[in-house]
């Protein structure tokens, strides 16, 4: 069972991509980190996955739950 699915999702600011269809998916027992450069979308991610902020297009889901509902 996956904890935290992302698929496809994108989100702008502005005409600046954080994220560009990113998908990934963490199982449950599983341990993930993300890593990467500044500016690379890591604490975009995590805003969304949390609800703080939403996505301009693809689907979250924590728990079997859309975070957009």
């Amino acid at each position: 069972m996956s904890v935290v699915r992302l698929h496809e999702v994108t989100k702008r600011f502005g005409a600046v991509y954080a994220l560009d269809n990113v998908s990934l998916a963490v199982e449950e027992g599983e341990i993930f980190g993300l890593l990467g450069p500044n500016g690379a979308g890591k604490s975009t991610a995590i805003n969304l996955i949390i609800g703080l902020i939403t996505a301009n297009g693809g689907r979250i889901e924590v728990l079997d739950t859309d975070v957009a509902t």
